[in-house]
């Protein structure tokens, strides 16, 4: 086999958006000593070396370094992350006004010098880690953080410290519909939280239900964050959680944020089952000769103009897998793509992952005008055919979309795929046939009887 889909996959472009596992309050070296008294017994540069060694072990792909009142330790997690699989955010954590704990996360450009600023303007002048509060209000400081291009979170919201802890009545009212909130850090699930909590983060509490909402579940969207003091302690069941992001930036963690319930998976979310997917599609010949497309797992949408080719990627797919269109029309246009704009002699290598018994990752691969023919990630060439690595796949293109959506019968065949099928409902048909059968003949028996009964009236 000559394609080198596989082999290239390293260095192909972002597929999309993809989860990311994310600790969002790791703390420095000095932490401990700082805050509760006990000795970390290494250095800060080894120190923040094993932190990162660790996250790599656990393939967390986000540190967000937050110390209290203080930045200096950021520099040492950016250097120790070199090279490596992890992305260092820049931020600190303060207290304020009202005694509530808050994360300020920041893009990983920004220098230490940058985030000495930020904390001059939040009234932090003093150097070194302290818990020392500021003179600003919750609402001033995550409108600070937003307006610096950062992002702000309530951290352990629930807990000591927290805002549900701090505040109550009007003040939490005031501080929670403020359009700024956009997350909140808590110890486990949404549904693990106290009643009244989590009747005020899931917007059913009529009081406190904010105007801008995170999606139709959540007021706001909420994270797993707890502190981590150590590098064992990523691997708590609080320490992380799962963000979507098309690329690992701060206006990714913003995104996510805003639309929670798409980007954001916490520990205790159930793991979505796995299914088979497109990887991606390489054209060699003709003019598409070297242009190669790698697909999201999830969700993918081909934007463009007339003549971008959208329908070379979607016609390109049906042909590889050998799929044949609906309807003569569009078997006709179809059949031209292929002739016309294809052009024999092109051969289209396509990537797919199958996890139906276990996991495979298998090519098919298609010359114009030959039938096509399936490898496995070894190079193997396989007697089988497409639909049999990859069933009940379905590709249309928008013109065919537009006719399915005229014919009542194809739209009845394609919602038939989602309903569940009873084999006795065949049985229960007849019985129920029958019954309103017999029904039908009593009634009838009962409208003669009446009748007759009206007769003998009559005669009285």
């Amino acid at each position: 086999m000559t394609s080198n889909v596989l082999n290239n996959k390293a260095n192909k472009p972002n597929r999309g958006a993809e989860y990311y596992r994310c600790a969002l309050q790791v703390n420095p070296s000095g932490y401990m000593q700082n805050f509760r008294g006990a000795k970390e017994g290494i250095d800060a540069s080894t120190y923040a070396k094993s932190m990162v060694d660790k996250a790599e072990e656990l393939n967390i792909s986000v540190l967000a370094i937050t110390d209290h009142n203080d930045v200096s330790s950021v520099p040492m997690f950016k250097q120790a992350a070199e090279g490596r699989n992890v992305t260092i955010f820049p931020g600190f954590e303060l207290t304020s006004s009202e005694g509530i704990h808050v994360l300020c996360i920041y893009s990983p450009e920004v220098g230490k010098d940058a985030l000495d600023r930020y904390l001059g303007e939040l009234s932090i002048m003093k150097t070194g880690s302290s818990s020392d509060p500021v003179d600003k209000s919750f609402s001033e400081i995550i409108a600070k953080v937003q307006k610096r291009g950062g992002v702000a979170i309530a951290a352990h919201a629930s807990n000591q410290n927290g805002l549900f802890e701090k505040l109550s009545g009007k003040p939490l009212i005031k501080v929670w519909q403020d359009p700024n909130l956009l997350a909140i850090q808590i110890p486990g699930s949404v549904e693990g939280l106290p009643e009244n909590i989590r009747r005020i983060v899931k917007n059913q509490d009529i009081n406190y239900r904010r105007e801008y909402t995170a999606g139709k579940k959540l007021a706001t969207a909420v994270v797993n964050a707890s502190d981590v003091c150590k590098s064992d302690d990523l691997e708590g069941a609080s320490a992380t959680c799962w963000i979507k992001m098309s690329e690992i930036g701060i206006e990714g963690l913003r995104q996510a944020f805003l639309d929670p319930e798409s980007r954001i998976r916490l520990k205790s979310d159930p793991l979505p089952d796995k299914h088979a997917e497109l990887v991606s599609i390489e054209w060699k010949g003709g003019f598409l000769d070297g242009l190669s497309v790698d697909f999201n797992s999830n969700l993918n949408v081909l934007i463009g103009g007339r003549g971008a080719g959208k329908s070379t990627v979607i016609e390109s797919i049906r042909y590889v897998l050998d799929l044949v269109p609906i309807g003569d029309d569009i078997r006709t246009v179809h059949d031209g793509f292929i002739k016309q704009v294809l052009k024999n002699g092109t051969k289209i290598s396509l990537v797919l992952n199958s996890y139906r018994p276990h996991k495979k990752k298998y090519i098919v691969e298609r010359t114009v005008p030959n039938p096509p023919i399936v490898y496995n990630d070894y190079k193997q060439e396989l007697r089988v055919l497409p639909s049999e690595v990859f069933p009940n796949v379905e590709v249309y293109g928008q013109h065919e979309i537009s006719n399915l959506s005229r014919i009542p019968e194809e739209r009845k065949r394609l919602l038939d795929r989602f309903i569940q099928k009873d084999s006795s409902i065949r049985q229960r048909k007849i019985e129920l046939r029958d019954d309103l059968s017999e029904t039908r003949q009593s009634l009838l028996s009962v409208q003669k009887t009446i009748h007759q009964v009206d007769e003998q009236l009559a005669t009285l």
